[in-house]
């Protein structure tokens, strides 16, 4: 299997899990936002910290640490890239816990056009014809839905613009994917730890035990996707991988009506019509570009 199909299929199964996860954080939607971010963060630099450990590779985390250091400015972009991070997970993480699962999914859909707007205007990539016209189908379908709301859409705008610059700056500088995961967790870490230890609302062990488990697990279950994502990044042009995202969305929006009862407007139901077409245009472009490549 060729570099770019391996990264197209490690972004397929990052978006498959990152839909899934409207689920996991509803079920902590009991927990202040604030807090389950700030378990999140904890518990990845735990997670990650005991796999190095165990895999006896902290020396390399060490030789990438000190590397990056000595580069000033991919030092500057990487602490830049890991606040974006943050940004995009507390904000998502506040959508499911008031209810706004499904504006957390029209924010997904709107992300893959940021990305591809970036690849263009940055790293000069280049799209096909039938690229274009999926982003100008599905940006008729996500005004269609923002007009429909009625209001500025201040978490939609947040989480559309903070993944993608996340992405984009991570193309400026080289970490292996699993040392980044360490270290973007890293740079939040105090952040969260002056939040928790002086504001939460609660101790940790003062919640129940199931919760008490959601939190534990919030670690692994933010690192497992994140390092797909990563890894697809190194192998596939940035502006294929943000229309594979649209799998993302389409996960959550099933679940956030289907299973936890949101209502889908009008405008909302008209505006993913025209994002299924964009998705359905763009399979049929790359089934047609793959048969010319093989022919």
């Amino acid at each position: 299997m060729s570099q770019r199909n391996v990264g197209i299929l490690l972004a397929t199964l990052a978006y498959v899990l990152w839909g899934a996860l409207v689920y996991y954080w509803h079920l902590l939607s009991h927990v202040p936002s604030l807090e389950v971010f700030g378990y999140r963060i904890i518990f990845t630099v735990i997670s990650m910290g005991i796999y190095f450990v165990v895999t006896r590779q902290m020396g390399k985390v060490r030789l990438e640490t000190r590397a990056l250091v000595h580069n000033h400015r991919a030092f500057g972009l990487s602490l830049l890239a890991s606040l974006f991070l943050g940004l995009n997970w507390l904000t998502f993480i506040y959508a499911v816990s008031i209810n706004e699962a499904t504006e957390a999914s029209i924010a997904n859909f709107i992300m893959p056009l940021v990305q591809i707007v970036l690849a263009v205007i940055f790293l000069s990539e280049r799209l096909e014809r039938y690229m274009w016209g999926a982003v100008g189908l599905s940006a008729v379908g996500i005004v269609v839905m923002i007009v429909a709301d009625g209001k500025f859409p201040i978490l939609i705008v947040i989480m559309s613009v903070c993944f993608p610059i996340y992405g984009l700056l991570k193309k400026y500088y080289t970490l292996s994917s699993d040392v980044a995961m360490l270290l973007e967790s890293v740079v939040i870490l105090p952040f969260v730890l002056v939040y928790l230890l002086g504001f939460a609302s609660r101790a940790f062990w003062q919640y129940d035990p199931w919760t008490m488990l959601g939190l534990f697990f919030s670690g692994l279950v933010t690192a497992i996707p994140l390092l797909l994502f990563a890894e697809a990044v190194k192998r596939a042009n940035y502006s294929m991988i943000s229309f594979i995202q649209f799998i993302n969305p389409l996960i959550a929006l099933i679940i956030s009506v289907l299973v936890l009862g949101e209502m889908l407007t009008i405008g909302e139901f008209w505006g993913m019509v025209f994002i299924a077409a964009a998705v359905l245009l763009f399979i049929i472009g790359q089934v047609v570009l793959l048969a010319r490549q093989k022919g």
